[in-house]
């Protein structure tokens, strides 16, 4: 079996670094758009077995919920992504041969970058990491879950290297193009809107015509 989690922040945390561009209901809005683009691409893949949601916000989860995801209530006394991800791994019964973990602000997501990030694992024991641009970690796939510690964060991507070598974990670094950005900053934003597209967040992005802001 293979399983995905997507881990998202409460709504009232989320995207703060677009407020210069964004007002509070927008980027709520936002986070809500990429989500539903994550969670379609990874419902749409076909080797995702399992698919869940982690998050301290019921708006979240209500959302992957309708989205055919299984909703994964944050506890109050998770500290931080790599604990949430930590509890959510926990849950799955039986333990899956291997875990998927995609961030919810890559809208640009695709099923295809699902399965050719499965199809890199090594036979065994692996890891396969599709990094940001910011050295961050968009996707994360490894076989058996728990081979290497969750370091979701800054520079993600390097620490996850770390810990496959330190381990001695075969690992593969995919650089994808569509999850080399994540959706961070305004000029992050600007650029998507520029690329266009007939997913949650373009549509959004359209609606709130970002390219005629300042």
């Amino acid at each position: 079996m293979i399983s995905a989690i997507v881990p998202a922040k409460a709504l009232d945390q989320a995207k703060g670094r677009l407020a210069a561009i964004l007002s509070e209901d927008e980027r709520r809005e936002l986070a809500l758009a990429m989500l539903e683009d994550v969670v379609r691409a990874l419902h749409d893949a076909p080797s995702i077995d399992d698919l869940r949601v982690v998050s301290p916000d019921d708006e979240v989860l209500t959302l992957a919920a309708d989205l055919g995801a299984i909703a994964a209530k944050e506890p109050p006394n998770i500290r931080g992504i790599n604990q949430a991800l930590d509890y959510t791994f926990g849950q799955i019964e039986p333990p899956p041969e291997v875990l998927v973990v995609v961030l919810a602000d890559v809208p640009l997501l695709e099923p295809n970058h699902i399965e050719n990030a499965v199809a890199a694992l090594p036979d065994g024991r692996g890891v396969v990491i599709c990094p940001s641009e910011d050295k961050g970690t968009s996707l994360l796939a490894i076989r058996p879950p728990g081979v290497i510690p969750f370091r979701f964060g800054p520079r993600s991507s390097v620490l996850h290297r770390r810990e496959a070598a330190a381990l001695k974990v075969p690992c593969e670094v995919l650089p994808l193009p569509k999850l080399l950005r994540d959706i961070d900053t305004p000029d992050d934003l600007r650029a998507l809107a520029a690329e266009g597209g007939d997913g949650a967040t373009h549509r959004l992005l359209e609606r709130l015509r970002i390219l005629e802001r300042a």
